[in-house]
């Protein structure tokens, strides 16, 4: 059955909770790209995400481009790996690059530790709080078999993104979709339960 990975950005944060709970409800899989600097006090999200069968992959110590210090870059993109791993005793596989902003080099980079740079090809534009709606109209008006939708997680302002997810994996479904990790779409083998 063709599938669609539902990726999110810039956390764990403030909606990953809330955004578990319905992927739990509705027993589909995810991938939550998380920054390193924001995983203290938030380690049991993390662990969580990973027991409810989820992926996790790196974007970055922070949020900035990456594009210059591309060896400081694909360092912090190391560093949060290894912390994930630390955390939840999985090796993260994926990088997305903040803002999607990437270039060769960096791709280089980071693949040197491990992680292959995957971008998006449906963006709502949730960042900009358009509300549930908008959201889940945006997606359905592009996503197809094989998409990969960029969203997040990070902030309480971004609660419409979980509201959304909860309307939109049915109508995925009703589409013959499934719902599954980004390593999935892109032809990887699910990650393992534990590394």
């Amino acid at each position: 059955m063709p599938a669609v990975a539902l990726t999110f950005d810039d956390g764990p944060g403030a909606v990953t909770g809330a955004l578990l709970d319905v992927l739990r409800r509705h027993r589909a899989r995810a991938t939550f790209n998380v920054l390193g600097d924001r995983i203290a006090g938030r380690e049991s999200l993390l662990r969580r995400a990973v027991s409810d069968g989820h992926e996790i992959g790196v974007h970055g110590w922070i949020h900035r481009d990456h594009r210059d210090g591309v060896a400081d870059a694909a360092g912090g993109a190391a560093r949060t790996a290894e912390l994930v791993l630390a955390v939840c005793d999985v090796r993260p596989r994926l990088f997305r690059p903040p803002f999607g902003l990437t270039s060769r080099r960096l791709e280089l980079a980071v693949a040197r530790h491990g992680v292959t740079t995957v971008l998006w090809d449906v963006d709502p534009h949730d960042f900009e709080e358009p509300g549930a709606d908008a959201i889940v109209d945006r997606i359905l008006a592009t996503v197809r078999p094989g998409s990969i939708v960029l969203l997040h997680d990070d902030r309480p302002a971004l609660s419409p993104t979980a509201e959304a997810v909860d309307v939109l994996i049915p109508a995925l479904r009703r589409r013959g979709l499934r719902v599954v990790t980004a390593s999935e779409v892109i032809g990887r083998e699910p990650p393992p339960a534990r590394a």
